[in-house]
């Protein structure tokens, strides 16, 4: 099985986060890309990954403001909208960041929920907020969801909890990742990416588990590692 590469935020040990030089220098080379969407306080969809975006918080400021930001050598913050008309024949994972402690956070999912009426087939909105996945899936059925968990979850718990509710996906932090906990996945019929993997010699080990895709802050690199060895 061919593992798939995807950039993380872009590029970004080439250009600055979640911008669209990034995206396209990634998009080159990729499989996929993805990216982190925040709401503006004029209701526009950031691609963000903090709360925060050259030391601006998105949640109280409008995108008149946040679309000047200088996030290094000219490059700006984009819209979901732009990043995506960037991306036409790319695959791009929607990571919705939803989360209750954090500014901006939207109960009725709303976000999610504009981010997956804008997904395309072959896109996946991805959330570390399992509620705001469970609205995207009663919301949008035809939409490909997958659950992001860090290194304090558990794989098994993610495996049956998407088996509940129905997401194709399961997104753990790449440490988490095992002959065990894969063999979890595979048997349960579940699609897996792992973040963020950056060592040529851990990439090859995951590949070899079976992993279906990784998430990877320099995918020239990656790519030249994996696609060696197929």
């Amino acid at each position: 099985m061919r593992t798939l590469i995807v950039g993380h935020r872009g590029w970004p040990t080439r250009f600055p986060d979640n911008t669209l030089s990034g995206f396209s220098a990634a998009a080159a080379v990729a499989d996929a890309i993805e990216l982190d969407i925040r709401r503006s306080a004029d209701g526009k969809l950031v691609v963000s990954h903090d709360p925060t975006v050259g030391g601006i918080e998105v949640a109280s400021h409008d995108w008149v403001t946040l679309g000047e930001v200088d996030l290094g050598d000219g490059h700006r913050p984009v819209l979901l909208d732009e990043a995506i008309a960037a991306l036409p024949g790319t695959p791009i994972q929607f990571e919705v960041k939803n989360l209750p402690h954090q500014p901006g956070f939207e109960p009725d999912s709303r976000v999610a929920l504009e981010a997956a009426a804008r997904t395309r087939p072959g896109d996946i909105v991805t959330s570390f907020h399992w509620p705001t996945l469970v609205a995207v899936r009663r919301d949008f059925p035809d939409v490909a969801t997958g659950a992001l968990l860090d290194r304090h979850g558990d794989v098994r718990q993610a495996v049956d909890h998407c088996l509940d509710v129905g997401h194709g996906t399961v997104v753990p932090e790449q440490s988490m990742l095992d002959e065990d906990s894969m063999s979890a996945i595979s048997d349960a019929g579940l699609e897996s990416y792992c973040w963020t993997v950056d060592d040529p010699a851990r990439a090859i080990e995951l590949a070899g588990l079976g992993v279906s895709g990784i998430i990877t802050n320099d995918p020239g690199l990656m790519v030249e590692t994996l696609r060696s060895t197929e």
